[in-house]
């Protein structure tokens, strides 16, 4: 028996549509794997890059006497690969700012003795590469000198977005339960200048030498963190 007109118009735009949606979404599955495929490539060969970087590096300074300069060079560039890594999962436009913290700290030291407390949020790129070299920076400092030192010792990473006329993050890094700390005395390394760059270069960072243990809270302008994020 032949469908009333109305009822067949009406199936035939519900099939089209059906097989719309199904090209469409074959078509979004197709394109994400093509990305995730490009991601992996482009994660290998930076991966590589920075591998020929630190074999030059290691030619280069072969008859510097004074190692540990060598050997802080190495760690700050497998830092930088942390954030790489943190990137390949966002498409290399943002990355979550936990991650990038953690992977750098992991390499370092135990997780178990950092505790985290923030919102998860994504980060721009050049934000995720300023905030790896920073965090390696303190960290190395911390088992050097700082809490992480001693068996005894943690430290406290937190950070918040402060709301101003001109919305702030601030990250605050807390050591407790190390030996007491002071003002170190003589000339400043690379890594303290790091240090005192804060996020992305903004100087913002107040560094507090508390005998309970180090203090420091680095400030920059949420639009500066977010710009390429979204």
């Amino acid at each position: 028996m032949r469908q009333p007109p109305r009822l067949e118009r009406r199936r035939g735009e519900f099939l089209r549509e059906v097989a719309d949606r199904t090209r469409a979404a074959v078509a979004r599955a197709e394109a994400e794997e093509q990305q995730r495929l490009l991601n992996g490539e482009l994660a290998h060969r930076l991966e590589k890059h920075l591998a020929i970087v630190q074999s030059i590096a290691t030619q280069t300074l072969r008859g510097v006497t004074e190692r540990d300069l060598v050997q802080a060079f190495d760690r700050r560039v497998l830092a930088l690969s942390r954030a790489h890594d943190a990137l390949v999962q966002k498409s290399w436009s943002k990355a979550r700012m936990r991650a990038v913290m953690e992977g750098v700290v992991a390499m370092q030291a135990d997780l178990g003795r950092f505790r985290f407390e923030g919102p998860d949020m994504d980060v721009s790129a050049d934000a995720a590469m300023s905030l790896s070299l920073l965090t390696h920076e303190l960290a190395t400092n911390a088992l050097k000198y700082g809490s992480l030192s001693v068996e005894e010792g943690n430290v406290g990473v937190a950070w918040h977005v402060k709301q101003t006329a001109e919305p702030t993050l601030v990250l605050e890094w807390t050591e407790t339960g190390g030996p007491p700390v002071s003002v170190p005395s003589g000339r400043t390394g690379f890594g303290s200048k790091l240090i005192s760059m804060g996020l992305l270069g903004t100087r913002d960072a107040g560094i507090r030498y508390d005998p309970k243990g180090l203090r420091a809270e680095f400030r920059v302008p949420l639009a500066q963190v977010l710009a390429q994020a979204y």
